[in-house]
């Protein structure tokens, strides 16, 4: 079993260099221009990588309103549904 992978055109693994990934979450607000410019923050920053979760609400909870599904705790996003905010923050797979 080989204990490097290759990554472009890198080598990961033992004995090489330190491999950052940023991760962009739902910062992009679904903007592609905005998505853009945090790669390239990313890069200027000295990523060598951005890691991207694509999901749609569907994928990881129901529409539904009842208690488990909404959000409290003394959050920002108290009294809001999960799906929701997943719709708002989701990156759809086009």
């Amino acid at each position: 079993m080989t204990k490097n992978i290759l990554f472009g055109s890198r080598h990961i693994g033992p004995g090489e260099p330190l491999c950052i990934i940023a991760e962009m979450s739902a910062n992009h607000d679904q903007d592609f221009d905005k998505g853009v410019k945090i790669i390239e923050a990313a890069k200027e920053a000295g990523a060598d990588a951005v890691k991207l979760q694509t999901a749609i609400p569907d994928t990881l909870t129901i529409d539904s309103n009842g208690e488990y599904f909404r959000v409290g705790g003394g959050t920002l996003w108290d009294a809001r549904t999960l799906y929701d905010l997943y719709s708002e923050a989701c990156m759809p797979w086009k």
